[in-house]
């Protein structure tokens, strides 16, 4: 038997704390992909001056608590939880690739995903389990895990603010909402009490010790685009395809443009080109967006582990590596 998936729905504006009616997440999903708020939502994706669109995004769509039923919009308020967990992804490129990936992550039940308001955005819906843990660590754990997995996510971007079970999340028009309320295929091992314990935006520092290994040195910016080279000629020698996922073109954008820079832009277009959905311009764009948002969480070291995953013996690269040959690729 499917689950309703309750949730309250108040009527704009966003200052109206009461509930109009409650709402399954079958008839939100309805209201999403009809015309009842397609004119607002074009109005609000013409507005270039985002104060004036936050002020109209307020006072003109409804919004719905995806966590619940409440008697009042306020945490204490909550009448019963609803097991779901909105996420709210703003300021994205691709909206759509997006999207589908969090559909097709092994480690969810996706719900309901729809474009945001702004049009730059998504809100994905996922069931949680209270039994493993509060609604609190649920989100700091779902959120870890994405800007951990989805190495192109930035903290900004998985809006931290959305911690609090009465959340609201404004409702629009999409008439490509996605909605599951059958079975999954999801696998639904995802511990959500360990990675409610990481920290996915900052890293510790490394601290000197006797006790620790040596690190290993890194190598000359010529040295690593001639190592680079080495395991991409290899890969194309064998045709390998590492990047046909919409995940792993853009691990591997990231991966080259945090340890190659620009150098690393005719490495990409030869790997993404063993794809054949690759585009040149599209690729054009895509790496230029690596290269704009690489905050260095992604290294080089993907790139080899990628190769690694695809057959490639990189001690076999390493040993055949000279670095006095760099000038010679």
């Amino acid at each position: 038997m499917e689950k309703m998936y309750e949730m309250s729905y108040f009527a704009p504006p966003i200052t109206n704390k009461v509930p109009s009616k409650t709402m399954t997440l079958d008839e939100v999903a309805a209201m999403i992909r009809s015309q009842e708020l397609a004119q607002q939502t074009q109005h609000l994706r013409r507005l270039t001056d985002k104060a004036e669109a936050r002020f109209y995004k307020g006072w003109n769509l409804p919004y719905v608590t995806p966590s619940g039923v409440f008697s009042y919009c306020s945490d204490d308020c909550l009448i019963r939880h609803s097991c779901v967990l909105c996420i709210d992804l703003d300021g994205v490129e691709d909206v759509d690739g997006l999207k589908r990936l969090l559909i097709a992550d092994r480690h969810f039940q996706t719900l309901m995903a729809f474009r945001s308001p702004s049009g730059n955005g998504v809100k994905w819906f996922i069931v949680i389990d209270l039994a493993l843990c509060d609604h609190r660590s649920w989100f700091h754990a779902v959120r870890n895990y994405l800007l951990e997995t989805y190495v192109f996510l930035t903290p900004k971007m998985v809006d931290v603010q959305c911690q609090n079970p009465s959340r609201a999340c404004f409702l629009c028009f999409d008439p490509c909402v996605y909605v599951n309320l059958g079975n999954t295929s999801a696998e639904l091992v995802f511990d959500p009490v360990t990675w409610a314990g990481k920290s996915a935006e900052t890293k510790k520092p490394v601290t000197s010790s006797k006790h620790q290994p040596a690190a290993s040195q890194p190598l000359h910016p010529m040295e690593e685009l001639a190592k680079a080279r080495a395991v991409t000629r290899e890969l194309l020698r064998r045709g390998a395809n590492i990047a046909d996922d919409y995940g792993d073109y853009l691990k591997l954008g990231f991966a080259l443009a945090n340890g190659l820079g620009s150098q690393g832009r005719e490495l990409y277009h030869e790997l993404c080109s063993q794809s054949t959905k690759y585009r040149e311009s599209d690729c054009e764009r895509k790496w230029q967006q690596c290269m704009r948002q690489n905050d260095g969480r992604t290294t080089i070291a993907t790139f080899y582990n990628m190769a690694k995953q695809a057959g490639i013996d990189l001690s076999i690269i390493a040993r055949e590596f000279k670095p006095e040959s760099i000038y010679n690729f």
